[in-house]
């Protein structure tokens, strides 16, 4: 993929709050660090590829509205140059590390940071009092007390060339009032950006509604939230739309949902719902597609980057993924035909560059074998479409794979027209 330049804005410290007050969607990248928990890995040239591809996707605004996670710094030494290498070699957006609330940590990764185009570091805090005892041993209330002791550390020690962001994890177990306060006393302190990390997808949709609308309605105006959400219940995707729903801009997600356990909501997903989305769909958001940004966003690179991503770490691509799968804008069944738009909810071609195309399986219709064929330059009769369908039919069950390749039907003159002789 050939190098893309980009206008750098330098986005520094206190730039990106002002981006999320504005309306802009900004997209936290997660793949090359929460995806390391889902059992994959990236390399610093793999780091840079993926966040340059995503960059792509978001076209002129990615600068302002990317933020890539490069890695934990954590690991160990190994993590830490791949880390190096990657925003030595990634000059666009923002580059994040996660520490945890351990002050050498923090303060090293703080130093990582300082060569990074517009480097960020965040730690960690338990608001639930399970999550404290195990991570602290201690309660919510004092690990925040913690929190603003180290944050003040980490202020200080990067002295306006890196910016500071606090996660407050689990707060699915925590009560709504002790996370909206952490919150507000952290970003008071000097805290750009407070993440809030469900750390386990065990809420529905209702209770996860009314936890982070608890937690919203006592913020402060000047708390800038990063939602991070898991997919354990299959849900990650609706609850960053619901992020969105309350007025919360930075979401993190991750491609093909890497991340931990059942991992994140997918990237591919939230861009192309977005870009997919109605005005009417927007509005129910809060939010137009030119606040977003939306417009400038290039949705053809959805397909191409997950699947380049999929090839790299060999991971399987379903027919059934949204946006990326390779059963978008495909035809099996013969009464789509009829009225193709009907059967489709957007149009896979103009937006994502995905020519719709014919699959000869086991449900082939008259219609469905007609077309194929003359893809394959046969125009047949009506009893050789029979025998064509009735071949096909036979060939999918014996073989028990639905798909059927054309060529063995129509591409050899001997075989085909003996089959619908």
């Amino acid at each position: 993929m050939p190098e893309k330049k980009y206008t750098s804005v330098s986005p520094g410290v206190g730039q990106l709050p002002r981006t999320a007050r504005s309306g802009r969607l900004i997209l936290c990248e997660e793949a090359a660090r929460d995806g390391a928990q889902g059992k994959t890995l990236l390399l610093a040239r793999q780091r840079i590829e993926l966040f340059r591809r995503t960059a792509t996707v978001l076209g002129g605004h990615a600068d302002r509205c990317l933020v890539s996670m490069v890695g934990f710094p954590g690991i160990g030494p190994e993590e830490v140059r791949e880390i190096s290498e990657t925003i030595e070699g990634l000059e666009l957006g923002y580059q994040q590390v996660v520490c945890r609330s351990i002050e050498d940590e923090l303060l090293s990764g703080i130093d990582l940071m300082r060569g990074a185009h517009a480097g960020r570091v965040i730690f960690v805090l338990p608001t639930s009092r399970s999550m404290a005892a195990a991570m602290l041993h201690t309660s919510p209330e004092v690990a925040i007390e913690r929190g603003l002791n180290l944050l003040r550390s980490a202020l200080d020690h990067a002295a306006g060339e890196v910016a500071v962001d606090v996660c407050l994890a689990d707060i699915a177990g925590a009560d709504p009032g002790v996370v909206a306060a952490g919150a507000n006393r952290l970003t008071a302190e000097g805290a750009e950006v407070i993440m809030l990390a469900d750390t386990v997808g065990q809420l529905h949709l209702a209770g996860h509604r009314r936890l982070l609308g608890g937690i919203t309605a006592e913020l402060d105006k000047k708390v800038v939230i990063h939602t991070h959400f898991h997919n354990d219940l299959g849900l990650a995707h609706a609850f960053n739309l619901q992020a969105l729903e309350f007025g919360h801009r930075m979401v993190g997600s991750s491609w093909l949902g890497l991340g931990e356990r059942s991992g994140l909501g997918h990237t591919e997903e939230l861009l192309g719902t977005l870009v997919t989305a109605s005005d009417d769909q927007l509005s129910d958001l809060g939010t137009t597609r030119d606040a977003l940004g939306i417009t400038g966003w290039r949705a053809w690179n959805l397909p191409t980057t997950a699947r380049w991503l999929a090839a790299e770490l060999g991971l399987p691509r379903r027919v059934t993924d949204p946006f990326v799968g390779s059963g978008v804008n495909s035809i099996s069944t013969g009464t789509p035909f009829v009225a193709p738009a009907v059967f489709q909810p957007y149009d896979a071609e103009t937006l994502l560059g995905i020519a719709p195309r014919i699959e000869l399986t086991h449900l082939a219709s008259n219609r469905v074998v007609e077309a194929v064929a003359r893809e394959h330059g046969r125009v047949l009769s009506r009893e050789e479409v029979s025998a064509a369908r009735t071949l096909v039919k036979a060939m999918a069950y014996a073989s028990g794979c639905a798909t059927v390749d054309p060529s063995q039907v129509f591409s050899d003159p001997r075989r085909s027209e003996g089959a619908c002789a």
